[in-house]
């Protein structure tokens, strides 16, 4: 997988132009144009808000955890409330965690065709929320993309794939999606004919949502809280129960491994969830564009370096980037030295 390294500085002598993206880019910003200095910069921005927001909507995903382990119903209703009237977000949550108050409207349109049943509510609420603000419950809700972008956090060189490269694998969540999309509705199909019988006998695990044995969401908040945790070391022959479980979790641990190089590796290549939401969200009413009047796309490719999804900014058109894989995270917009990046209506 080669690594596909932009210049950010024309000028630059041979020694700068060896220095890794990320040590370019602290280079620049102390460049930036436009902006006063801030006090309260380290605190009041951007960034800093959607990792708060992501620290609660994590809460808020799990509420009852509130409850039955550390005994807080008041705040526990208080997301009930919010979630009262929206039980699905587009996000990647399963509907049997335990612990969970909202699911994810992928899980829940799977299950439901799963039983044969057209998911007219949670479809309908998908587009909507797509439409409107694109895939940003995915930057700024989902709680898998927030362990993924906690554990990259850390700063180091990281791992941009070539253009073609990006895009091939990017095709993978596409093969996925349509794989346990044909298999959920096939078995509904067979439910309502009442010729199911065979079909869940060949698919066993796989037969109410064929993405479950491999969705991390699915693994940590329903597998792994159902599963005989080790007390002690007298209980910590508790594991050799686990079996397929504890291949399970070696996937997860692995998914996690790799983000630490390859930002939001899963998201980019392997979520059917993020596949199916991009379809709606490529021109949402909110999105990002650039000022042309201060953008230097021949100069600069911060925005570029820094964004989780490696979607290659430059590309599009200064008005609306028309991207399906934008999460509207605005990192682009935090990092860049000239305040090109703007939110706008498209």
């Amino acid at each position: 997988m080669a690594e596909d390294v932009d210049r950010i500085d024309e000028t630059g002598t041979d020694e700068e132009e060896s220095k890794p993206e990320e040590e370019k880019l602290e280079e620049k910003k102390p460049r930036k144009t436009g902006r006063r200095s801030n006090p309260f910069g380290l605190i009041l921005n951007t960034r800093m808000l959607r990792r708060v927001f992501q620290i609660l909507a994590f809460i808020g995903i799990n509420g009852y955890i509130l409850l039955s382990w550390f005994h807080m119903p008041n705040v526990q209703a208080f997301w009930l409330s919010i979630w009262q009237n929206l039980p699905t977000l587009p996000i990647l949550a399963p509907l049997e965690a335990p612990f969970g108050v909202i699911a994810g409207s992928f899980d829940t349109m799977i299950r439901e065709f799963a039983t044969g049943i057209f998911p007219f509510f949670t479809l309908g609420a998908m587009i909507i929320i797509t439409i409107t603000v694109g895939r940003a419950p995915c930057g700024w809700i989902c709680p898998i993309g927030t362990i993924q972008d906690f554990i990259t956090l850390p700063k180091r060189t990281k791992i941009r794939p070539a253009p073609g490269t990006e895009s091939e694998l990017r095709k993978i969540k596409a093969y996925v999606f349509v794989i346990v999309a044909f298999l959920a509705v096939w078995v509904g199909f067979s439910r309502i004919t009442g010729t199911a019988e065979a079909l869940e006998n060949t698919l066993g695990g796989f037969v109410n949502d064929a993405f479950a044995p491999l969705n991390p969401a699915y693994i940590l908040f329903v597998v792994l809280p159902n599963q005989l945790w080790p007390t002690g070391l007298d209980t910590l022959w508790y594991f050799t129960q686990w079996e397929w479980a504890l291949a399970q979790m070696g996937f997860v641990i692995f998914i996690f491994l790799i983000s630490f190089w390859v930002p939001r590796w899963f998201c980019r290549w392997l979520c059917p969830a993020g596949w199916f939401y991009s379809i709606f969200s490529r021109d949402s009413i909110i999105g990002i564009g650039r000022n042309p009047a201060r953008c230097t796309p021949d100069t600069c490719n911060v925005c570029e370096v820094v964004c989780p999804m490696n979607i290659r900014i430059r590309r599009y058109p200064y008005q609306h980037m028309h991207s399906p894989d934008c999460i509207l995270c605005l990192d682009c917009r935090s990092h860049c030295p000239n305040d090109a990046i703007v939110l706008r209506f498209s």
